[in-house]
């Protein structure tokens, strides 16, 4: 998770312990695009590569596109699906940064539950799957969406 608001950092780790998600993942912060970085290559050093990226737009340093660009550039990193959870409604965002390989654009739920049923979504899918499915998490979520 890549975010540099605390009280986001809060909330999405609160959503990712009412999901039930928190005994099948670690979490890991990071304040902005240079912290992630240095905590990735740790990561992979010790054999402990990451399996998602949630990834903020507007951080300090290095901002979540340019991240974006460097985490699909770099043969250790490329297939890691990267989310980006921002609050950004701009199309143009979302078409750079799918067009810099973002697997999905999500924008920050305003509503808790939306934000609980993300990270459901997710689970369900490490449950389905027994790995991520970037095409599962999106259709759960949708789905849920839809049912409300």
């Amino acid at each position: 998770m890549i975010e540099d608001n605390p009280a986001d950092v809060r909330l999405m780790i609160e959503a990712i312990r009412e999901a039930g998600l928190s005994n099948m993942v670690t979490t890991r912060y990071a304040y902005d695009g240079d912290e992630a970085l240095t905590i990735m290559d740790s990561a992979d050093n010790i054999g402990e590569p990451f399996h998602m990226v949630l990834l903020d737009l507007n951080m300090p340093k290095i901002n979540g596109k340019e991240l974006l660009a460097r985490i699909k550039n770099d043969e250790r990193f490329e297939r890691i699906p990267v989310f980006i959870m921002t609050n950004s409604d701009y199309k143009n965002d979302m078409i750079d940064c799918y067009n810099l390989r973002a697997d999905a654009y999500i924008q920050k739920p305003t509503d808790f539950k939306r934000l609980i049923d993300f990270f459901i979504a997710v689970k369900r899918s490490l449950e389905m799957n027994h790995r991520l499915s970037v095409f599962q998490i999106e259709k759960s979520y949708e789905e849920m969406r839809i049912a409300v």
